[in-house]
């Protein structure tokens, strides 16, 4: 089969043929029908991958397949099925499994960082996994391509829920990429009273705007702090989310938010970058600062409920296919467009 494997250096990314996996008596194997080019590949494939990282790897954890082949002992689907991958799942023994928190499993299993993801033809599930519940039925109102869509909902809903989010709460988004502008219709869904999108790009603003922000704000104006005051009310932002990996997005992100309001670190940054700030500010502020890392599976079964429902299809504006890689990685790494997604021909 034909697969795109990373080979941890920078741009180092080859598409080579390699021999289909074989199934094991509780595996699955997936046709990749479309696979999504997430930030995190692209800041991985521009920068190198850290020491997790499988070397050589095949990237790629937004993924919907078609179920092509299945080990005996696996009864639960069938064989044409549409599914999506939520692609993180843990040893199910540890505290943190036991709490629902796969996410932050010493063991965790991440499609396309430690095991082989969705830039090839095909995808093998491995019985741990299958037995996890990572294999989703993909409704039948999305496309393929909206469905690699999801794993985008679980996370932005993973952190929202841990944030808090309440009804009526004055949200800041920083960064109107697919990720921004997801945070912005999960946010509007958990009852968000005004929600606006700060960033550099025009196009990215227009954009949040048609995807129904009440307000953006170009970053690049001198003035665009004041603004966001003017129109929030000096008190700030209930909850500012850094959905651009800078540290200034962090830095400004804690200017804008108010009393007792939330800071969630979303956007991961490239390693090696550090944070200064006041610890009084937080403290007689009492302004809450959490990060938030890929969602748990119960996340990703509720981005699958909410997803026929959130418009996914427009997200998704340049499709390649799998030959085509290295031309789909240079155009998400211009971020031209908003989704660029592999599809199978």
């Amino acid at each position: 089969m034909k697969a795109a494997l990373f080979y941890g250096e920078k741009r180092d990314m080859r598409l080579e043929t390699v021999d289909i996996p074989q199934v094991g008596e509780g595996d699955v194997l997936l046709k990749v029908r479309a696979s999504g080019i997430c930030g995190s590949d692209v800041r991985s494939y521009v920068n190198g991958i850290e020491e997790r990282y499988k070397i050589p790897i095949i990237f790629g954890h937004e993924v919907t397949g078609e179920v092509v082949a299945m080990g005996s002992r696996v009864q639960q689907l069938q064989l044409g099925e549409r599914v999506v991958v939520a692609p993180i799942y843990g040893c199910g023994r540890c505290e943190f499994c036991l709490l629902g928190l796969e996410n932050l499993c010493d063991e965790v299993v991440v499609f396309g960082c430690t095991l082989d993801g969705g830039y090839a033809e095909y995808m093998l599930i491995p019985e741990k996994g299958v037995e996890r519940g990572v294999l989703v039925p993909l409704p039948s109102s999305l496309s393929d391509e909206a469905g690699t869509l999801i794993e985008v909902v679980s996370c932005c809903l993973h952190g929202q829920r841990r944030a808090g989010l309440k009804p009526g709460d004055k949200v800041v988004i920083f960064g109107a990429g697919p990720i921004g502008l997801v945070h912005l219709l999960v946010s509007k869904k958990m009852g968000a009273g005004m929600v606006g999108l700060i960033d550099f790009i025009p196009q990215r603003l227009r954009d949040a705007q048609k995807f129904g922000a009440d307000f953006v704000v170009n970053a690049s104006d001198s003035e665009w702090r004041k603004q966001v005051l003017q129109i929030l009310g000096n008190n700030g932002a209930s909850l500012v989310i850094t959905a651009a990996p800078t540290v200034s997005s962090i830095e400004y992100a804690l200017q804008l938010v108010r009393k007792g309001g939330t800071v969630l670190i979303f956007g991961g940054l490239p390693a090696g970058n550090t944070l200064s700030l006041d610890p009084n500010f937080i403290h007689y502020r009492e302004v809450n600062v959490i990060g938030s890392i890929d969602a748990t599976l119960e996340d990703f079964y509720r981005a699958v409920q909410w997803s026929p429902y959130l418009g996914l299809e427009r997200f998704v504006t340049h499709r390649f296919s799998l030959d085509r890689v290295l031309d789909a990685m240079g155009v998400a790494v211009k971020k031209e467009g908003l989704k660029v997604v592999l599809v199978a021909e």
